[in-house]
């Protein structure tokens, strides 16, 4: 195994751009003005791969017309340690992401392996085709989808998620969800929006409302119980929601946030 290490002077949060064939990729952070990239793995592949920096951006790029045949038996593993804040695109073949910084921006494209935002950042967007996909806390938007794999999102404001195969589980929302699973359970834990959507062909959709709105409900299911274990609560209305819930083959079950 080979080990490659370089390091960049930034003017601010950079651009974290990471293309990788095989191999985990982690991004984390440090209170310093500049950039750590450490490569290691097959020596191949680390010296084929190519790193662009500037003051505001850094590209590491796995050399696809070197990439082996067998490249599952030359991975490469990339660590990436930067400042707080910035935008990070990651794009990887096969191998775990796990993103430790907070960011402005996530952007994950990941064919197999699976992916982890540890911190809290503003955007993200992330798509597997297997793998579980784990999301501690997200200000502003959240796209997550799966082929096959569970979805885990601690807080968002907004979500939009889908699973051919795989539970979903959110935890608080503040504004709006759309969430899809064509195979498994779908548990919102705290929605406290506005707008919530459910759509599951085979899983039970379990979903806790936070009290004191008027819900506009539209539920059907077409093999399944419904259960309403929400309690009556007395005082003033403070807003309203809608709420639009399809089940093929499953129960749905509707209690108090938690």
């Amino acid at each position: 195994m080979t080990e490659r290490v370089e390091t960049y002077d930034v003017s601010e949060p950079p651009r974290i751009d990471v293309s990788s064939v095989a191999g985990d990729v982690i991004i984390k952070s440090w209170n310093e003005n500049r950039i750590k990239i450490v490569l290691s793995g097959h020596p191949e592949t680390v010296e084929n791969t190519t790193i662009d920096a500037t003051q505001d951006s850094v590209v590491i790029r796995s050399n696809a017309d070197k990439r082996p045949r067998r490249f599952f038996a030359r991975a490469m593993d990339v660590v990436v340690t930067t400042p707080p804040g910035g935008i990070v695109r990651i794009t990887s073949g096969s191998g775990d992401v796990r993103v430790r910084l907070p960011a402005a921006e996530v952007e994950v494209n990941a064919a197999s392996g699976d992916v982890r935002i540890e911190e809290e950042v503003g955007d993200v967007r992330v798509k597997v085709a297997s793998g579980q996909v784990t999301v501690a806390y997200v200000k502003g938007d959240a796209e997550v989808s799966s082929a096959n794999g569970d979805i885990k999102i601690g807080h968002a404001a907004d979500a939009v998620v889908s699973t051919a195969s795989g539970t979903i589980v959110l935890g608080t929302i503040e504004s709006s969800a759309r969430v899809k699973s064509a195979s498994g359970d779908v548990k919102v834990r705290d929605f406290r929006g506005s707008d919530l959507e459910v759509k599951t062909m085979s899983g039970d959709a379990i979903l806790g409302l936070a009290p004191g709105r008027t819900v506009n409900a539209q539920i059907k299911t077409l093999s399944g119980d419904f259960r309403n274990k929400i309690k009556r609560t007395d005082g003033q209305r403070t807003g309203r929601m809608t709420l639009t819930v399809e089940s093929f083959s499953g129960d749905v079950i509707l209690r108090s946030a938690r």
